[in-house]
């Protein structure tokens, strides 16, 4: 098979994930009902200062979260971990590592922590606390490929353990991301498209959902008996991304995305990233694309609540600092929280042998 074959064969099967994708759109309706929400936030330092519109150009580790295609350009072993303050004090830090396992192909793997604190235990009966904490458990271990098919084709894939653990209940979940990226022969125009979370459904399930009840409509002394409370069943936020960056010169690169969602309103991501030398800045913003009409009786201030994403703009910087035959990255980003929340902010360290 010859590479235009090849390439023809990538693009037509990431048509019909589109189609499929798009038949499945999400709308106003069915915002909130997935499960998983851990991977939708951000993760990396340039993916966040860009708002993840860098699809089609994100390369090395931090592909992992964003387009697996990128995988591909890992050419030495290659690190990063980074720890940031996500919305109500909760703290996220994750760690990544790739390497090249051949001329055309890579491996990286990595995992991702949401820690929350210790929370105060409440139960029915002491609704202000019984004197105990718990502190929930949330991570996303993920395994990934890339593979470069020429000198302008890169396609890439992820596997996803993802886990949530709260008190005496948890989830489990597999997921999938799928990616491809394409340069043009000029290497200014470059094109992505990654299909992100298809997978398993949640299920919460332990000793969390077990009561003890007298059952309704039994004499007085009857004994108590055991019930299992069953939880709904929810799918992952599965999405598809096409994404478009475009090199307005050699220090300059635009980037846009579209990210349509199964379960919330989809979004379109713009961004810019200016490199000199070892350093660069970057920033952008994200919207929600709402197609349907405001709803009957619902007041302007609610639907804009329902519609408007609670994030900004967006900013970061970073520089690479030569140690030897090594090279270590120090980068900073922060991310715009519209209302209610403080803004979210993250501090990474990568390095290269």
């Amino acid at each position: 098979m010859n590479i235009n074959k090849k390439i023809n064969k990538i693009f037509s099967s990431l048509a019909v994930l589109a189609m499929l994708s798009v038949s499945h759109a999400g709308t106003l309706n069915s915002a909130g009902t997935a499960a998983g929400a851990q991977l939708l936030i951000l993760q990396g330092s340039e993916n966040i200062a860009l708002s993840s519109s860098n699809g089609a150009t994100v390369n090395g580790v931090n592909s992992l979260f964003s387009n697996p295609a990128g995988l591909s350009a890992i050419n030495s072993l290659s690190g990063s971990t980074s720890n940031g303050e996500y919305i109500a004090d909760t703290n996220l830090s994750n760690f990544t590592f790739g390497m090249p396992l051949s001329d055309n192909t890579t491996i990286a793997a990595g995992i991702r922590i949401l820690d929350f604190g210790d929370i105060a235990r409440t139960t029915a009966e002491a609704t202000e606390g019984d004197g105990s904490t718990f502190s929930p458990s949330f991570y996303v271990a993920q395994l990934g490929l890339g593979r470069k098919i020429s000198d302008r084709v890169r396609v890439g894939a992820t596997g996803k353990i993802v886990s949530e653990t709260m008190d005496d209940v948890s989830a489990t979940a597999l997921a999938l991301d799928l990616g491809v990226q394409y340069s043009f022969p000029s290497e200014k125009l470059h094109v992505g498209v990654a299909l992100k979370n298809l997978g398993t459904r949640m299920e919460y399930e332990g000793t969390g959902l077990e009561q003890t009840l007298t059952p309704s409509g039994t004499q007085p002394g009857t004994n108590n008996e055991n019930f299992q409370v069953l939880a709904a069943d929810n799918p992952l936020p599965t999405s598809l991304a096409i994404s478009v960056g475009y090199a307005l010169s050699n220090n300059l690169m635009l980037s846009s995305s579209f990210e349509n969602f199964s379960y919330q309103l989809n979004t379109f991501s713009v961004g810019a990233k200016y490199h000199m030398k070892d350093i660069w800045f970057g920033a952008g913003s994200t919207m929600n694309v709402q197609t349907g009409d405001q709803k009957v009786g619902m007041s302007d201030v609610d639907w804009a609540d329902y519609t408007e994403s609670n994030w900004g703009f967006s900013v970061g910087m970073g520089a690479n600092i030569d140690i030897g035959t090594s090279v270590l990255s120090v980068a900073y980003s922060l991310r715009q929280s519209k209302e209610y929340f403080d803004d979210y902010s993250s501090l990474e360290v990568s390095f290269s042998f």
